[in-house]
């Protein structure tokens, strides 16, 4: 099975926040402004991946709408939830998907470490930045 056959069946679909750990710390650590943490710790979300032909695009709705769209191993642009420019490269490995990602310009933004994987049903998204690490649970919507 292809790495993109393996994403499909383990990743794509909707999938709704169910709870998060330490996404507070991380927005802090990025810069994001108080009045801002405190609507995004309050705000639903939903975050759909889906794959088109032999690329990946996850969209993120709420707080901050986003969306990448990328082929595996290939540098893509995304923006951090500053709306900071970064490149970043994605890749899978034993069942993860993981995503680097550096700013553009090294005074707006700071290097993030994404990680996508399936734990006991649910997608876990792990975000690392610096020494803060945040997870992000979500729980598949039923088709």
């Amino acid at each position: 099975m292809t790495a993109i056959e393996e994403i499909k069946e383990q990743l794509a679909g909707v999938w709704v926040l169910k709870t998060n750990e330490n996404l507070e710390a991380y927005l802090q650590e990025i810069g994001v402004g108080f009045v801002m943490r405190k609507i995004a710790l309050a705000a639903n979300s939903t975050m759909t991946i889906a794959i088109e032909g032999q690329k990946i695009r996850i969209s993120t709705n709420r707080p901050k709408d986003s969306q990448a769209f990328f082929a595996l191993g290939k540098e893509f642009d995304s923006k951090d939830p500053q709306d900071n420019q970064f490149k970043a490269v994605a890749t899978w490995k034993d069942g993860v998907l993981t995503t680097q990602a550096r700013p553009v310009d090294e005074f707006m933004g700071i290097p993030h470490l994404i990680e996508r994987r399936i734990v006991d049903g649910d997608l876990e998204m792990k975000i690392t930045v610096n020494n803060v690490v945040c997870k992000r649970i979500f729980k598949k919507k039923p088709t």
